[in-house]
Parts: structure tokens; C-alpha cells; sequence
């Protein structure tokens, strides 16, 4: 057993430094992208098996809330069990606060979350929400890009509102939910959390309105004015 314990310990300061530093230098010039469509087998399975369904993904108001409460808390709920988990190696204990931490962090989260949400509920249920499901709303690695891309990211999808006709192509095949065109109709940015970066709101635009860039992280969520006269609408750039 103290063999395995000098490669355990290189994971771990391997895991910390790409949590801590590769991970937020990546989304910053390359947002979730690099992650959710390059890396990860549920963003690889949800773009292949489940490409047919990313219309089915719900534009509700109701499930962006739903969306914002579950995967924040799995994130706590990976954060505790993560931290039993390490305080139950350092210490070599099996319990912590009298809560065993097998039964009562690790096996819980496998089944839950691991098992259950991901994988179940995942990818079974892309003929009915969507292929993004997991991806949306449980995944903690998502949620936690998510925050780093939406307030310090060369990444976004900029917007020609003047541009926009309303034909609603964008918002249908977002894989995510993002209501874009309701960005679209305001010229706004879609700096969103949750978007992945897959380009097919760009792809789908028959008016060339959406663009898939990086570029400088200044202004990046402010929206140009519209400007409403007699003759014209335009927009204040």
C-alpha cells in the first residue's frame, strides 16, 4: 500500500495545479470549449448520439433557474465529499464530524450523481431533454468553467443585432438552452455561463448576426445602444 502512495500524491498535486491554474488559463483564452467539445466523453457522446435531439433542450425561463440550482449544488455537493475524502487520507481516519465518509460522501455521489445523473438521466433521456442534460445541469467541472468564462474570458459570441430577422434558428439549436436570439434582437453578447462554444447558433444564422471569436476581454458584456428614430433603427457602436 505505501507503494501506490508517491503515485497517489502525484495525482493529486497534478489534479490541484490543473483545478487551479491550467484549467482557468484555458477557459480564458478558449472558454468551456476546450473542455466540453474537446476533451470530455459526455460532451463527445452528447455532439454524436445525442446531436439529433440539441433542439429538445428546454429555452424555459423556468428551467434556466433550475439549471443555476443544480449544478451549483453538485458543485457544493463535490466540494464536501472532495474535502472528506482528503481530510479521511491525510489523517487516516475513516470518519469525519462521527459520518463515514465511504457511506456517507463517497458512495452517495458515485450513485447520485455519477451513476444516476450522468449517466442515466445523461444520456438516456436525450429523446426527451435534450443532449445536453448532464452537461447543463450537473456537472461540476462545467459549472465551474462557467463562472471563469462568464466574467474573464477572451471568449463570447458577439452579436449584429441590427442584423437580426427573428427567425429564431439559433435559439432551436442551442444544445444549451441559451434563449440567443432574445441576445440577438438586443445586439448583446451571449457571454453565458453555460454555453460550450459549439458554433451552431453562428452556423444556423441565415443573416451572418452571430460570430464565434476571441478577442479582448474589455466591454465583452456591454450592450451598444439602440437607437429608434423616424427613419431607422441602428445601433449606437
Amino acid at each position: 500500500q505505501k507503494a501506490y502512495q508517491p503515485v497517489g500524491m502525484l495525482y493529486l498535486v497534478i489534479g490541484i495545479a490543473m483545478f487551479l491554474v491550467f484549467t482557468p488559463v484555458l477557459t480564458y483564452f478558449f472558454g468551456k470549449r476546450w473542455y466540453c467539445s474537446w476533451v470530455c466523453g459526455c460532451g463527445g457522446l452528447a455532439e454524436t448520439a445525442g446531436d439529433p435531439f440539441r433542439h429538445l433542450s428546454s429555452k424555459k425561463l423556468s428551467a434556466w433557474k433550475l439549471e443555476r440550482w443544480l449544478i451549483h449544488g453538485v458543485m457544493i455537493f463535490v466540494f464536501v465529499m472532495t474535502a472528506a475524502t482528503l481530510y479521511g487520507y491525510f489523517w487516516n481516519t475513516g470518519e469525519v464530524f462521527g459520518l463515514n465518509i465511504y457511506n456517507n460522501f463517497q458512495k452517495p455521489y458515485g450513485f447520485l450523481i455519477g451513476a444516476t445523473f450522468s449517466g442515466v438521466i445523461g444520456v438516456g433521456f436525450y429523446p426527451m431533454l435534450g443532449s445536453r442534460v448532464w452537461c447543463r445541469f450537473g456537472c461540476p467541472m462545467a459549472g465551474y468553467m462557467g463562472i471563469i468564462q462568464r466574467f474573464k474570458s477572451r471568449f463570447r459570441i458577439t452579436t449584429n443585432g441590427g442584423q437580426c430577422i427573428s427567425c429564431g434558428n439559433c435559439s432551436t439549436y442551442c444544445e444549451q438552452g441559451i434563449d440567443v436570439r432574445w441576445y440577438a434582437q438586443r445586439g448583446q453578447n451571449i457571454v453565458r455561463a453555460s454555453c460550450v462554444g459549439c458554433g451552431i447558433c453562428s452556423a444556423v444564422c441565415p443573416r451572418g448576426v452571430l460570430k464565434l471569436e476571441n478577442g479582448p476581454d474589455e466591454k465583452r458584456m456591454d450592450a451598444p445602444a439602440i437607437i429608434v428614430g423616424n427613419d431607422s433603427v441602428s445601433l449606437n457602436q
